[in-house]
């Protein structure tokens, strides 16, 4: 490995509505062998992390969470390689084009399926009826735990454009772990990963935390060589 590569962080970035939040995350880089610091928070609404004040959650919250975290590691901490699962892959791959990763990793975090406005809109209002249908969903939030509102998600972003506009201008490196649980279909996967300039199509049975660990560090490992 090149000088340094054992200071290069992991950050992930878990799904919404994951019950543990970045505990398993983090034992499964620990585990995995990551030659640097994880960090793996929990996310507003997960664990103990409590719901945002206002109550509603933005696909942007996990970036904003991000960007606190580092700031607080200080300046003269490595730009991390960042993990985004699911719809939390937007997020990291905001990171990733602000210039504050290193390298990326998408599990089924390409967002999507992409649609047409009306599609986007209908989605949209069958979201919020399950929401509004679920009691404990319009309860108020509890203190710590899994808030109840995000065992239904939120919206990803369904816009193609934007996202092949985004792969092009990615700076740095990208894995992308897709499992059979990924929103998009191969051929658009395929087409969006020929726009980035340095990336790595992996195709797993399931994104579990220790497969996906596993995977990113010999990926890691592989390019730092």
């Amino acid at each position: 490995m090149t000088a340094g590569a054992d200071e290069v962080p992991v950050l992930v970035l878990h799904d919404v509505g994951e019950v543990d939040g970045g505990a398993p995350w983090r034992t499964a880089f620990e585990s995995a062998g990551w030659p640097g610091p994880v960090l793996a928070p929990d996310l507003p609404g997960h664990g103990r992390q409590p719901a945002p004040v206002d109550g509603a959650y933005e696909l942007g919250d996990a970036a904003l969470t991000a960007v606190r975290l580092l700031a607080e590691a200080g300046p003269g901490q490595e730009r991390p390689v960042v993990v985004g699962v699911g719809v939390n892959g937007w997020s990291a791959q905001i990171l990733a084009l602000g210039n504050r990763a290193s390298g990326l990793v998408l599990v089924d975090g390409l967002n999507g399926p992409w649609a047409d406005p009306a599609t986007v809109i209908h989605a949209g209002r069958r979201w919020l009826r399950a929401i509004a249908d679920d009691p404990a969903a319009v309860a108020p939030a509890p203190a710590n735990g899994l808030d109840p509102r995000l065992r239904h998600g939120v919206a990803p972003h369904r816009d193609r454009r934007l996202a092949e506009r985004a792969a092009v201008a990615l700076p740095v490196p990208a894995l992308l772990v897709e499992s059979p649980e990924s929103p998009v279909t191969a051929a658009d996967r395929n087409d969006i990963a020929a726009r980035i300039s340095a990336a790595t199509v992996l195709e797993l049975p399931i994104g579990v935390p220790t497969a996906v660990a596993e995977a990113a560090v010999s990926w890691w490992e592989k390019r730092l060589t």
